[in-house]
């Protein structure tokens, strides 16, 4: 199983990582525009993490900098659908100073891969605010499809937006058809 690119790899997130950089990720309205989570506790975040490990539902892991060995942010393979074989894959950099050098896009790969040979998942999907340009970007360079539009699903600061829905396909699976 492939956990590591050129500049980033993936490891299951922990204790350790949830340090107050960690906590200001989600203190930071730049970091969070797109996100429901904000202003995190340590609890909060430790409470997830474990609630995700008994259910086996969704699993969260590190992204880290192959060059400083730093936490820079996370990504989330979850919740996953069993019946269907299918899971949404969230990613975040939630550390700016790592932002726009096309690392997400390395970690989105790595939990593409993560997703299909650890979890035996058959799609993944993710609902993007159709202003997030840089994160439809990401998903699109690491492989993804823009399989569809829901259209004014989002409300930000009062104004409508789109969710743009995104999925990536496992190989193994493509002969399955109808």
């Amino acid at each position: 199983m492939v956990d590591k690119s050129y500049r980033v790899y993936l490891r299951e997130l922990c204790e350790a990582d949830i340090n107050d950089e960690y906590l200001s990720w989600f203190a930071n309205s730049q970091v969070t525009e797109f996100l429901n989570a904000r202003n995190l506790t340590k609890n909060d975040v430790l409470e997830y993490i474990e609630i995700g490990k008994e259910s086996q539902t969704y699993f969260m892991h590190a992204i880290c900098d192959v060059e400083t060995d730093r936490h820079i942010g996370n990504l989330k393979i979850g919740p996953i659908d069993r019946d269907n074989m299918t899971s949404d894959l969230v990613t975040l950099i939630g550390n700016v100073d790592f932002w726009g050098k096309g690392l997400a896009t390395e970690a989105i790969e790595l939990g593409n891969t993560l997703a299909f040979d650890k979890y035996d998942v058959r799609k993944l999907t993710g609902g993007i605010c159709s202003n997030n340009i840089g994160s439809i970007k990401c998903y699109t360079r690491a492989g993804w499809i823009i399989e569809g539009t829901l259209k004014e699903h989002y409300i930000v600061e009062g104004k409508m937006y789109d969710r743009v829905c995104v999925s990536c396909f496992n190989p193994k699976y493509s002969a399955l058809g109808n």
